[in-house]
């Protein structure tokens, strides 16, 4: 074989290998980046993945509605919301999800989608993030800048060829949970006072002097009036805004660090400019409500609750015994305001050994 006719069959040879490679993950598409699974496959969310998925999902997948929020959202079954408000709910949630990074989520949902409804867990500490931060990290960029140059690092990606497209298909094969448990965290978590106290005691902190209730005030009013622009401009969709329940200790730990009122007063700044839009509703779930927030067994850490918490939190959204409206907003913080410095008082005149009991205030 001359050498002109070996060169042609390494070639063709190459060419073959990359193309294949290419295909493999073309068809398989792991980070959701074409298209919606394929061949009858479910989609796997893959929870270090979720950075790489959930642009592809919010671009490609078939939807009418979006969950919007942190890690204390992400384990929501959206399947509970999909049969409440007869709807198909895609994820745009992310761990400590910053305000920006959920604006631009909703950018790419509203960019691609006719939305019905959106789902926003208001985590407070969202709102204190920069606005204009960088909400991709730069290993991801090559996914979400819309540029087709550069899906060669993706679609030649021995990590994606070699690793993900294997994980998905077989976790997809296997897989026995709804689609609306994607990116679940508590499913077989272990809940108790201990896991909670291993990330804040109660009164062990040394308590630092209170930030001013406007703390990072030119952050959170530009995150609300972004939020606040995207209700105005699109009118036909609805918004239902909540309030996650974190644990009483949470809220300590918040205490200690000085941000108890700046934390109280950034949520009541966002319901003052959220709730009078006819399309958006705010809703208590059980965040001010004792028996769950102070119930440490049914908390994983101090801020994530359990399968029961997230289930409540799907029920209960857009239940009128619920709603928080304008007359009865500042009720609500009130209501928690005052659970916390009992709880506060109790703390320090007994240390944290009680929240070992069911305790309810």
């Amino acid at each position: 074989m001359g050498s002109g006719r070996r060169i042609l069959h390494l070639c063709v040879s190459a060419a073959c290998f990359l193309g294949g490679a290419a295909l493999t993950v073309f068809l398989a598409d792991p980070f959701f980046h074409y298209h919606e699974p394929w061949f009858g496959l479910k989609p796997v969310g893959m929870q270090n993945e979720k950075e790489y998925q959930i642009p592809g999902m919010l671009l490609n997948f078939e939807y009418d509605s979006v969950l919007a929020g942190s890690s204390v959202v992400m384990s929501m079954n959206t399947g509970t919301l999909n049969e409440r408000f007869s709807c198909r709910t895609v994820k745009a949630v992310g761990g400590s999800a910053a305000a920006p990074l959920l604006d631009y989520y909703l950018d790419l949902a509203f960019s691609s989608h006719e939305i019905a409804n959106v789902f926003y867990g208001v985590d407070v500490f969202s709102f204190y993030n920069q606005p204009d931060m960088r909400v991709v990290s730069a290993d991801v960029e090559f996914l979400v800048n819309r540029n087709p140059l550069d899906d060669v690092r993706y679609l030649w990606n021995m990590d994606v060829i070699g690793e993900k497209v294997p994980e998905m298909i077989r976790r997809s094969l296997r897989a026995n949970v709804p689609d609306g448990m994607m990116y679940q965290l508590n499913a077989d978590a272990a809940l108790g006072p201990e896991g909670v106290l291993a990330m804040h005691c109660p009164g062990a902190g040394k308590l630092q002097k209170p930030k001013p209730a406007d703390f990072q005030g030119t952050y959170v009013e530009e995150n609300i009036s972004r939020l606040e622009r995207r209700v105005r401009e699109n009118p036909d969709t609805r918004f239902f805004f909540f309030i996650p329940p974190y644990s009483i200790v949470w809220w300590d730990d918040a205490y200690e660090k000085g941000l108890l009122d700046a934390y109280l007063h950034t949520l009541a700044r966002c319901m003052e400019r959220l709730l009078p839009y006819e399309n958006a509703a705010f809703y208590a779930t059980d965040f001010n409500e004792p028996a769950t927030i102070a119930d440490m067994y049914q908390y994983m850490d101090y801020i994530h609750g359990g399968v029961m918490v997230t289930e409540r939190m799907a029920q209960q959204v857009g239940t009128p015994d619920n709603e928080i409206t304008p007359d009865n907003y500042q009720q609500h913080l009130d209501k928690l305001r005052t659970f916390f410095e009992k709880f506060r008082r109790k703390v320090e005149a007994e240390g944290y050994g009680f929240v070992y009991e069911r305790w309810t205030g």
